[in-house]
């Protein structure tokens, strides 16, 4: 049940934010928006109102039922005074009970108020639950950002730099659901605590580092943060054992890049291979990986930089079955699994970012801020060095 749920989540809010960023125009985009939301909630009838520039009434800019009910007759008051984007049930105003209004969720941008989303009662005749609500919370950010781009973009030339502003809290608002989503995954085994993050910041950087484009970076951020969803159908006992698993408990761990795949494979993100680079975080180059037993030619660049990501996340940090390994440690090896387990190319691009890091070359470190301070970065800085110019000459002559 748990698995299910969060698959449907992901899945809305990854429909939500396709309509969001598509090319349709206002009225379209609206209409696609709440007709969403609706299937979303399973809602019987629902509607986006929007207030006008005068602050003194509202509009419906889309809606599905409630032909009755007249923006006059919505308290705007009352529903200003509720939490800013906090759904809560109607209890008390009467002309929206009247209408089958059930749910009344005010829309903020910062300390603007925008509108409102009204959702009637559940076809199932379900009540609204908290995590309906919490997900209601995530969507009415979206949908309060949409319709203020759109009254910002009525007035060009005073919004340009707002635009962009709001185009990028739009975005950090997705990357927060998604570390919400991660988050519930890294909860299941208390070692791996923003495991997932972590690996989505360090295959990011390693993306960067090898000139990537920023959407493909952001693709393979996401697959970061979602490549172990499979986890959430293995037990809790399980994946917090501290002594050495059984082939039967092996096989059962092994199960979740593959269920991963599953889930995320049912899904559209507007990234190439996200679930395929998901699948195969844990093959390896000399094809004893799982669970396809790939090897180097069949294997993308995405998948070869999740899998370095991974591996070093899992040797930097505690697990229930072993101490976690300090840099030089990890970096040694990883040396030592060159053209076995990982790509040069990947570990080189891995080691130049890293380098760039110590010495203050980047304005926003990736690596180093999740690392231990156990190491001497100057006996590290030298380590590095060397290791680029090993692997320069192995990639030259290669």
């Amino acid at each position: 049940m748990e698995l299910g749920k969060a698959l449907f989540n992901i899945a809305a809010l990854a429909d939500l934010g396709e309509e969001i960023t598509s090319e349709k125009n206002f009225q379209e985009k609206l209409h696609s928006l709440l007709h969403v939301v609706l299937g979303t909630f399973l809602a019987s009838r629902g509607a986006v109102t929007c207030q006008d520039r005068s602050g003194d009434t509202m509009a419906f800019v889309a809606r599905r039922g409630f032909d009755d009910l007249s923006p006059a007759a919505i308290d705007l008051g009352r529903i200003r005074s509720a939490g800013k984007n906090e759904p809560f049930l109607n209890a008390d105003d009467a002309a929206l009970a009247a209408a089958g209004v059930e749910v009344v969720t005010p829309l903020w941008v910062r300390d603007e108020f925008i509108g409102t989303i009204l959702l009637g009662r559940k076809f199932t005749a379900e009540p609204y639950s908290r995590e309906d609500f919490e997900l209601l919370r995530v969507i009415s950010h979206q949908v309060a950002i949409t319709l203020n781009n759109h009254a910002l973009f009525l007035n060009l030339s005073e919004q340009l730099n707002d635009n962009r502003k709001l185009y990028e809290e739009m975005r950090r608002i997705y990357h927060d659901t998604l570390q919400a989503f991660a988050a519930a995954i890294d909860a299941k085994d208390m070692y791996t605590r923003h495991h997932s993050q972590r690996v989505a910041r360090y295959a990011s950087a390693i993306a960067r580092e090898l000139g990537w484009s920023d959407h493909d970076i952001e693709g393979i951020y996401v697959a970061g943060f979602l490549h172990d969803v499979g986890k959430l159908v293995i037990s809790n006992e399980l994946l917090n054992k501290k002594t050495p698993f059984t082939e039967e408990e092996k096989a059962e761990i092994r199960r979740h890049s593959l269920v991963s795949y599953k889930i995320i494979s049912q899904i559209k993100f507007p990234w190439k291979d996200v679930e395929k680079i998901i699948k195969h975080h844990h093959e390896r180059l000399d094809g004893t990986g799982y669970p396809d037993a790939l090897s180097r030619d069949d294997l993308s660049e995405g998948a070869k930089i999740l899998t370095l990501a991974d591996s070093f996340d899992a040797m930097t940090s505690e697990r229930a079955y072993r101490r976690k390994m300090d840099l030089r440690s990890a970096l040694i090896e990883m040396n030592s699994c060159l053209n076995l387990q990982f790509d040069d190319k990947i570990m080189l691009a891995f080691c130049r970012v890293l380098d760039k890091e110590i010495k203050g070359e980047l304005p926003e470190p990736d690596i180093l801020p999740h690392l231990g301070r156990e190491s001497d970065l100057t006996v590290i800085s030298a380590m590095l060095e060397g290791l680029i110019e090993e692997l320069s000459g192995q990639k030259d002559g290669g």
